[in-house]
C-alpha cells in the first residue's frame, strides 16, 4: 500500500483530528465490532469532505497559519454537526448508554475540547489501527489497507529494541516515512543484498523538510535485518558483542559485518558436520508449527464485561488478520531448503547461547533432591533481584555513561524501578561486566543509601567522631572509601554508590565541597573544617547512581541546583502502559487464559485502565497511554497470581479478590481527588 504518512495523514488537520478522536474514544471499544467499523468509515469520508467543501484548506503542522488550533477545531466541529445520522451508532449506544445521540454531537465535543487539553492526541499505539480508514472508500478497501498495515507494523515493531524502548522506537519512523522506503530496504534485506551497500533512510519526528537521514546502523534497524537473515547469520542486539571475544573479531568491524563473520563460521561447522544439518532443520520444522502472537492490536475490546455480552459475539479483526499473517510466515518458512533451516536454527541456538553467558552465571538451575537426602534447615535467602526487560536499554545507557565517566540519575515516578535499575547497573560496574545481568543476588547489591533531609558533610565526607577516651577521631562518609583514612590523604570510593531519593537530601550543601571531583576536573581537593585530612583524591572507579521522585512537588525536599544537576546524567523512566503491568503480572498473550487466578488479574487491570481513561488521568506517550506510576504497584497483585499471597477474603471470588487487591495495592493513589475518584468508579463497577 502506497501510504505516505506527512502527506496523507500529518498534514491534514481534518484526517489528523478524526484519528485522534477515535483513538480517544473508540480504542478498545471494537462493540459491536463491525458498527463502529461502519461508523469510522463514513466520519473519516465526511471528514474528508471538508476538504471538498472548504471547511479546511490549510496543508501542514503549524496551525498558527490557519488561524490557531482553536479555531481549526471549531469549524471541524461545525462540520461534524453536520453529519447525517448513522444507524451503526445506534447499535454502538445499545452497548454504550452514555453516549450522545448522534455522532456528529460525540464528535463535536471532542473536537471542542481538544485546545484545551495538553493530551488530546493519544500514543501511536492507539492511533495505530485507524490509520487504514483514511482515503478509504468501501469496507473492502478498509480491510485491504488493515491487512498491510497489521502486517507492516508487526515487521517493524518486533524487535527486541523497540518493545524494550531502544535507541531508535520506530513509532516515529513509521508515522513520518513512505511505506514504500521502509520496505524498499527491508525488501533488499530479506533477497541478502549486503547491508552496507543498503541505506535505510527514513524520517523521524523532529527531521524537517523532507529530508531523510541514513539510520542503517540504529541498533533497531540491525535487529529488524538479522531477523531477515537468520538463514545467514545471528541477528544483533547488545549480548551479540561477546561474539567479537569468541570469534577474534576487531571492535572496528561494524555489527553487519561481525554477525556475517559468524555466519560463515557455523557454516564452515556444518559443512564439518553434515550429520547435523537433518536434526537441526527437523527441529526447525517443529518449531514453525507453534502458535503465533502478536504486540501489534487493531480491534479490541479492553472492558471485560462488554466482551462477554452476547450480542458483540462478530469475530474482531485482528484474529483473522494475525490467522493471515501466521499461514503467510509460515507459508514462507516451509519453502527453506533443509540447509538454511539448519542454519537459522544452528544461530537461535547460538543467540541461547549468548544469553545465557551473558548472564554472568545468574541463571540458576536446580535439581530435584536425592531421595535419602535429610532436610537441612537453613536460613531462605532473599529472592535475587531481576531487571525487567523494558528498563534493560536504560540499564545500558546508564552503564555506558559509567564508561565515559559520568554520574547518573535516574528519574520517574514511583513503583517504575528505580531503585532496582541503579543497583543493578552499579553491580555490572563494580564488576566491570560490559552488559548488565538478567537478576543480582540480593545480597550483592553496591553501597545504597537514602537521602535525608538531616544529612550534612559528615554523612557524605566525614567529621569528627568521639571515641570512648574523650578524645576525637576522624570519621569517612558515605562517598569515602574507609581504606584510605589511615592517613592525611584520603580518596573517594572504588566503586558505586547508588542514592536514593537524591532531592531528599540537600546535596548541594552535603557535597558541595567534592563538586570538582565529581566533574573530574581536579584530581584531589583540599576540605575545610575537616582537621586530620589534608586532601581528598579522585577515584577513578567512583560513581554515584542517584535517583529522584518526580511524580509529585511535595516529594521535591530540597531542589536540584543546576551545579549538581550537570554532573549527572538523567535518564528518564516511564510510567506504566497496559503492556508493561500485563508483563509483570505474567498474563500477556495466551498466559491470561491459564488460570482463574490470572484471568480475574487481567479483567481487574482491564477494568482499571478503563476507569483512568475515562477520567483522562493516563498520560500521552509516544507509544501509549501510561499511568503516572510505575509496575511495583501491582506487586500483592503478581504475589496473588503466583500463589505467594493469601486471598484477602476466603469468601470472596477470584474476580473479586483481584479488584480488592488492585484498590488495595493503589490506595494510596486517594490522597488526590482524581485517583480518590478512580478507585471509587472502579469499585462501583464490580
Amino acid at each position: 500500500m502506497p501510504f505516505e504518512p506527512r502527506k496523507e495523514y500529518w498534514r491534514l488537520p481534518e484526517r489528523r483530528l478524526a484519528v485522534a478522536y477515535f483513538a480517544d474514544r473508540w480504542t478498545g471499544h471494537f462493540a459491536p465490532a463491525a458498527a463502529l467499523r461502519g461508523v469510522a468509515r463514513r466520519v473519516f469520508l465526511h471528514f474528508d469532505q471538508a476538504r471538498t467543501d472548504a471547511v479546511v484548506s490549510y496543508l501542514g503542522v503549524d496551525y498558527e497559519q490557519a488561524g490557531g488550533f482553536e479555531r481549526l477545531c471549531m469549524d471541524l466541529a461545525n462540520h461534524a454537526h453536520r453529519l447525517p445520522p448513522l444507524p451503526e451508532w445506534e447499535k454502538l449506544r445499545g452497548v454504550w448508554p452514555k453516549l450522545t445521540p448522534s455522532a456528529g454531537d460525540d464528535i463535536a465535543g471532542f473536537l471542542q475540547a481538544a485546545p484545551t487539553r495538553d493530551d488530546w492526541e493519544p500514543g501511536f499505539k492507539r492511533r495505530l489501527p485507524w490509520f487504514g480508514y483514511l482515503g478509504a472508500p468501501s469496507d473492502e478497501e478498509v480491510r485491504n489497507r488493515q491487512a498491510f498495515l497489521f502486517g507492516y507494523a508487526n515487521l517493524w515493531t518486533t524487535t527486541n529494541a523497540y518493545s524494550s524502548g531502544g535507541g531508535m522506537s520506530f513509532a516515529p519512523v513509521i508515522q513520518n516515512t513512505p511505506a514504500d522506503q521502509m520496505l524498499g530496504a527491508a525488501l533488499q534485506w530479506a533477497t541478502g543484498t549486503d547491508p552496507i551497500k543498503t541505506t535505510f533512510s527514513v524520517l523521524g519526528r523532529n527531521d524537517e523538510d523532507d529530508e531523510p537521514l541514513d539510520r542503517s546502523q540504529n541498533a533497531t534497524v540491525i535487529e529488524v535485518y538479522g531477523f531477515l537473515n537468520l538463514e545467514r547469520a545471528p541477528f544483533y542486539n547488545n549480548r551479540a558483542e561477546i561474539y567479537r571475544k569468541w570469534f577474534n573479531i576487531r571492535d572496528d568491524v561494524n555489527p553487519y559485518e561481525m554477525t556475517a563473520t559468524v555466519g560463515r563460521v557455523t557454516a564452515d561447522w556444518l559443512d564439518r558436520n553434515p550429520i547435523e544439518v537433518d536434526r537441526l532443520s527437523t527441529l526447525f520444522r517443529k518449531a514453525i508449527e507453534q502458535p503465533s502472537s502478536t504486540r501489534v492490536e487493531f480491534e479490541a475490546i479492553d472492558l471485560p464485561k462488554k466482551k462477554k455480552q452476547a450480542h458483540m459475539n462478530d469475530e474482531l479483526l485482528d484474529v483473522r488478520l494475525l490467522e493471515e499473517l501466521e499461514t503467510s510466515a509460515k507459508s514462507e518458512l516451509r519453502t527453506l531448503g533443509t540447509r538454511d533451516a539448519a542454519n537459522l536454527t544452528l544461530h537461535l541456538l547460538l543467540d541461547s547461547r549468548v544469553f545465557l553467558e551473558t548472564n554472568e552465571g545468574q541463571i540458576q538451575v536446580t535439581t530435584p533432591p536425592s531421595p535419602v537426602a535429610k532436610p537441612v534447615a537453613d536460613k531462605p535467602s532473599s529472592p535475587p533481584k531481576v531487571l525487567p526487560a523494558a528498563l534493560r536499554p536504560l540499564g545500558g545507557r546508564a552503564l555506558a555513561y559509567l564508561k565515559a565517566g559520568f554520574h547518573v540519575l535516574f528519574a520517574g515516578a514511583p513503583g517504575t524501578g528505580k531503585t532496582t535499575l541503579a543497583q543493578l547497573v552499579g553491580f555490572a560496574w563494580d564488576r566491570g561486566l560490559n552488559l548488565l545481568p538478567e537478576q543480582m543476588p540480593a545480597g550483592a547489591a553496591p553501597l545504597t543509601t537514602v537521602g535525608n533531609s538531616a544529612w550534612s558533610p559528615f554523612h557524605t565526607i566525614g567529621g569528627l567522631m568521639p571515641t570512648e577516651k574523650g578524645t576525637f577521631t576522624s570519621h569517612p562518609g558515605i562517598f569515602i572509601d574507609p581504606a584510605s583514612t589511615s592517613s592525611d590523604i584520603w580518596r573517594l570510593r572504588d566503586g558505586a554508590v547508588v542514592l536514593d531519593e537524591m532531592n531528599r537530601a540537600d546535596l548541594d550543601r552535603c557535597i558541595g565541597e567534592l563538586y570538582p571531583l565529581l566533574s573530574g576536573s581536579v584530581d584531589r581537593v583540599s576540605p575545610a573544617g575537616l582537621p586530620g585530612v589534608g586532601t581528598i583524591e579522585a577515584s577513578p572507579r567512583f560513581r554515584v547512581i542517584a535517583t529522584v521522585n518526580d511524580a509529585h512537588i511535595d516529594d521535591i525536599v530540597f531542589p536540584i541546583s543546576e551545579g549538581l544537576a550537570r554532573r549527572f546524567q538523567r535518564i528518564e523512566l516511564l510510567g506504566a502502559s497496559r503492556d508493561d503491568i500485563l508483563a509483570y503480572l505474567e498474563i500477556g498473550g495466551t498466559e491470561v487464559h491459564q488460570g482463574e487466578r490470572r484471568s480475574a488479574a487481567y479483567d481487574a487491570v482491564a477494568a482499571f485502565i478503563e476507569v483512568a481513561r475515562e477520567l483522562s488521568l493516563l498520560v500521552k506517550a509516544e507509544d501509549d497511554d501510561r499511568f503516572p506510576f510505575g509496575v511495583a504497584y501491582f506487586a500483592p497483585l503478581r504475589a496473588w497470581i503466583r500463589g505467594q499471597l493469601d486471598p484477602p477474603s476466603t469468601e470472596a471470588t477470584p474476580p473479586e479478590q483481584a479488584r480488592d487487591l488492585v484498590a488495595g495495592s493503589l490506595r494510596t493513589l486517594g490522597r488526590t481527588k482524581e485517583w480518590s475518584e478512580a478507585l471509587r468508579k472502579f469499585l462501583a463497577k464490580a
